[in-house]
């Protein structure tokens, strides 16, 4: 649960930090002062972990995670387009999820739930189809859950 009051930025709140989405380069994006970059969840789980054990304002600590991106209607459309872009292979040291808008939201909501991170973001590979379905599709199911109580 986190309690947010309108207090001095010096005070301690309770909690954790409500989950933001935002995407590479975005000025929201640039916001986040420590940003992971791992191979799995898992990894990336025990890296937030860690990074969180020594502060004291858990509700004003955020670890965002990268994580690399292509989406289309269609899965198999998703994969070609990564295919086309030429990032067909992974070499990258971060997570990667190519498919649906669905199966995306779905995923940053387990990455939330499961404590992997408090934000993530969000790197299109095949370009701008993925951007504009981020900023259509993705990021206005996200936008008020910063003002939720979590």
């Amino acid at each position: 649960m986190t309690i947010q009051l309108d207090t001095p930025r010096n005070a301690v709140t309770i909690g954790r930090p409500g989950f933001q989405v935002a995407i590479a380069g975005d000025a929201v994006a640039q916001t986040f002062p420590i940003v992971v970059r791992r191979e799995t969840l898992r990894d990336a789980q025990r890296a937030r972990s860690l990074l969180r054990a020594g502060t004291h304002d858990q509700a004003n600590f955020v670890v965002a995670l990268e994580v690399e991106v292509a989406i289309a209607p269609h899965a198999a459309s998703a994969r070609a387009a990564v295919a086309q872009a030429g990032a067909a292979t992974d070499n990258s040291e971060t997570i990667r999820y190519v498919g649906t808008t669905h199966g995306l939201i779905t995923l940053l909501r387990d990455v939330y739930a499961a404590e992997v991170a408090d934000a993530v973001i969000l790197v299109p590979i095949d370009g701008s189809a993925t951007d504009r379905r981020i900023r259509e599709q993705v990021l206005p199911v996200f936008a008020d859950v910063r003002h939720r109580v979590a």
